[in-house]
C-alpha cells in the first residue's frame, strides 16, 4: 500500500479522483501501482499552492476502479501540471515513518524522472532522532503484533481469529507454568540436587522417547479421523490429559518407590496430548482461512505457541524459586506451596481452552452436526406441515423451506457439545456400518436382513442399505445403514438423512397401531424415501451456500466397512 503526496497548483476547489493511468508520471512509477485504489482528497483552500492526496482504500469503500469524479471538468487538464510525488508506503500494516519516505520528480522539459529520500524531512527540532525514531517504529505494538499474527491481518482471516488466539496465548501460557512445576516436583521425588539436574533430564527425555512415543502411536492409531470430524473434542480432551500427566508428577514424591512407573504413565499421557493437539491444530487453523493461507496461519500459531511457552517458563522459573523459599520452612510440607500454586493455573488452562474452542466453527459433516441439521430440517417440514393443513399459512416451496430451517456451521458450532458425551436429538438411535454377521445369525433377523439387501420399500434402487432393528410393538431399538461401496458423497448425504428421516417417522408413531415385521418396515422406509428424493437435491444445494462442506463427510469410518452385492 502506497501514500501519495501530490504538489501541484490546480485551480482552486478543484477536487477528483486521480488514477496512475492518467498521469504523466505513470511512467515513473511501478508498475504494481497501477492495479491499486487510490482516493484523492483535495486539501483546504489556502494562500499555498494546494495539496492533494491520494490515499489506498479497500473495495468495500464507495469509490471504485476507474470512477472518475471531478467538479470541474478542467481536471484531467490539471493532471498535466504535476510535477512531482512524495512516496509513503504502508509497512506490516503501519505507515512508515517520513524519514523513510522518498519523492519522485519528473522533469517535463527534459523527460527525466529523479528517485530520492526524504532524508531531510525529519522530525521538527526537539523530537527524537532518525535512529530513534526508527527504533520506536520496529519496537510498536503494531509491529511486534505482525510478527505474531498472518500476513494482512485481520482481513485475511475471519473474526473469530483475535479471541482464538488471544485464548489460546493464555491456555500456552498456564500450560508452560504448570509443566515446570510438574517438572521441580518429578526432580524432587528422585531425591537430586541441583548438580544432578542434567542426569534426571536425560531420563526424563528416554522415558518420554520410548514408553511416551509408543503410547502415543497406540492411541493416534484408534482415533484415526476423528482429529479431523471433532478437533474440538479432541483438543480439549489432550488439555485434560496433559494437566493430568502433570498432576501424577506433582504427586510423585508421595511414591518415590514407584517413580520409574509414574513417570512412565505421564510421559504417555503427556505424547498423547501433545499428538492430539498438534493433529487438531492444522484443522482447527483451516477454519480461520479466508485467502487459502493456512500455511501463514499454522506458522503463526507456532510463533504464538513458542512466544507463550518462554513466557509462561520464564513465569514458572520464578514461581518455583519462590517454593524452593517456602520448601526449607520445616513447618510446611514441600508438596503444599506446589498444589497450591500448581492448581489455579491447571484451572485456568483448560478454561481457556474451552473459551478459545468456542470461536472454532467446523462446517465438515460428522454424525453429530449431520443430526443437529436433518433433525431440525425433519421437525421444521413436519410443523410447517401441520400449519398448512390447518390452513394457518400456505404450503411453500421446498427450497424456500430449507432456507429458513437449515442452521449455518456458526449456528451449529456454538451449540455444539465436545465436553461431554454427545447425545442424540432423535429418541431412535443409528448404527452405521456394523457387522453384518451380528444379524445374519440371529434367526429370524436373517429374514429380514434379506428385506433389506434387496431394498424391500425402496421407491428405487440406491447405493445405501437401511435395516429397522426391532418391532413395531415392542419400539424401534434402532435404524441400522450400509453404504455400498459404489457410494459418492452425495449418496452418503441422502442415505444418512434417509435413516434420520426413518427415525423421526417411527418416533411419531407414538403406539398407533401398524402392521408388523416385514410389511410395517418397508411401509415406514418407503415413506421416508419418498421424503429423502424430494428434499435431498435442494437440502445439498442449501447447505453449500451456506457455507457447508458437503464433500468433507465424515458420516462413516471411510471404505473399511462398505458392502458390495454380487
Amino acid at each position: 500500500m502506497l501514500q501519495f503526496l501530490w504538489s501541484s497548483r490546480p485551480p482552486p476547489g478543484i477536487s477528483s479522483l486521480y488514477t496512475p493511468s492518467v498521469s504523466p508520471l505513470r511512467s515513473c512509477l511501478p508498475a504494481q501501482i497501477g492495479s491499486r485504489y487510490y482516493r484523492i482528497r483535495s486539501a483546504p483552500k489556502q494562500s499555498a499552492p494546494p495539496t492533494t492526496c491520494i490515499k489506498p482504500f479497500s473495495e468495500s469503500s464507495a469509490w471504485r476502479r476507474g470512477r472518475f469524479l471531478s467538479t470541474d471538468s478542467s481536471s484531467a487538464n490539471n493532471a498535466a501540471t504535476q510535477k512531482s510525488l512524495n512516496i509513503r508506503q504502508l509497512k506490516s500494516g503501519t505507515w512508515l515513518p517520513k524519514w523513510q519516505a522518498f519523492t519522485l520528480s519528473r522533469d517535463d522539459r527534459s523527460s527525466t524522472c529523479t528517485f530520492q529520500s526524504l532524508a531531510g524531512d525529519k522530525a521538527p527540532k526537539g523530537n527524537a532522532s532518525d535512529e530513534e525514531l526508527g527504533a520506536r517504529h520496529l519496537l510498536s505494538p503494531q509491529t511486534t503484533l505482525a510478527v505474531f499474527l498472518p500476513k494482512g491481518f485481520p482481513e485475511t482471516v475471519t473474526p473469530n481469529y483475535w479471541p482464538f488466539a488471544k485464548w489460546q496465548f493464555i491456555h500456552n501460557v498456564a500450560g508452560s507454568v504448570t509443566a515446570v512445576i510438574s517438572t521441580q516436583s518429578l526432580l524432587f521425588a528422585m531425591g537430586l540436587g541441583a548438580g544432578s539436574v542434567p542426569m534426571a533430564a536425560a531420563l526424563n527425555w528416554i522415558i518420554k522417547d520410548g514408553l511416551g512415543q509408543l503410547g502415543g502411536v497406540v492411541y493416534a492409531s484408534f482415533v484415526s479421523d476423528k482429529f479431523d470430524s471433532e478437533p474440538k473434542r479432541f483438543r480439549f480432551q489432550a488439555t485434560v490429559a496433559m494437566q493430568g500427566a502433570n498432576v501424577l508428577e506433582l504427586l510423585t514424591p508421595l511414591w518415590p518407590g514407584s517413580f520409574l512407573i509414574i513417570a512412565s504413565i505421564s510421559n504417555i499421557g503427556k505424547n498423547m496430548a501433545w499428538l492430539a493437539s498438534s493433529a487438531t491444530r492444522a484443522q482447527m487453523n483451516k477454519t480461520f482461512a479466508l485467502r487459502d493461507n493456512l500455511g501463514d496461519i499454522t506458522g503463526k500459531s507456532g510463533s504464538q505457541t513458542t512466544a507463550a511457552g518462554l513466557v509462561g517458563t520464564g513465569l514458572g522459573v520464578v514461581i518455583a524459586a519462590l517454593m524452593s523459599h517456602f520448601a526449607e520452612d520445616p513447618t510446611v510440607l514441600p508438596l503444599v506451596p506446589m498444589c497450591l500454586t500448581f492448581l489455579p493455573f491447571s484451572i485456568f488452562n483448560i478454561y481457556s481452552n474451552y473459551r478459545s474452542s468456542h470461536y472454532v466453527t467446523t462446517s465438515s459433516l460428522n454424525v453429530p452436526r449431520a443430526e443437529t441439521v436433518f433433525y431440525n430440517v425433519l421437525k421444521g417440514l413436519v410443523q410447517e406441515k401441520e400449519e398448512c393443513s390447518k390452513g394457518n399459512q400456505t404450503v411453500a416451496d421446498v427450497a424456500q423451506q430449507l432456507e429458513r430451517l437449515v442452521p449455518t456451521p456458526i449456528e451449529v458450532a456454538h451449540a455444539e457439545v465436545f465436553v461431554s458425551a454427545y447425545r442424540s436429538p432423535f429418541r431412535v438411535g443409528i448404527e452405521i456400518e456394523p457387522a453384518i454377521s451380528q444379524y445374519a445369525c440371529q434367526g429370524k433377523r436373517a429374514e429380514i436382513l434379506d428385506y433389506t439387501f434387496r431394498q424391500a420399500g425402496f421407491v428405487r434402487k440406491e447405493p445405501y442399505y437401511i435395516m429397522i432393528n426391532g418391532s413395531a410393538q415392542h419400539g424401534a431399538s434402532k435404524v441400522v445403514v450400509w453404504f455400498d461401496k459404489e457410494a459418492k458423497d452425495v449418496n452418503i448425504i441422502q442415505g444418512f438423512y434417509h435413516a434420520c428421516a426413518t427415525r423421526a417417522i417411527l418416533e411419531n408413531y407414538n403406539g398407533q397401531p401398524v402392521v408388523e415385521n416385514e410389511t410395517w418396515s418397508s411401509t415406514v422406509i418407503n415413506k421416508a424415501h419418498e421424503q429423502s428424493i424430494e428434499v435431498v437435491p435442494r437440502l445439498i444445494e442449501v447447505m453449500n451456500g451456506k457455507g457447508w462442506e458437503t464433500d468433507s463427510l465424515f458420516l462413516t469410518d471411510g471404505d473399511h466397512d462398505r458392502i458390495q452385492i454380487e
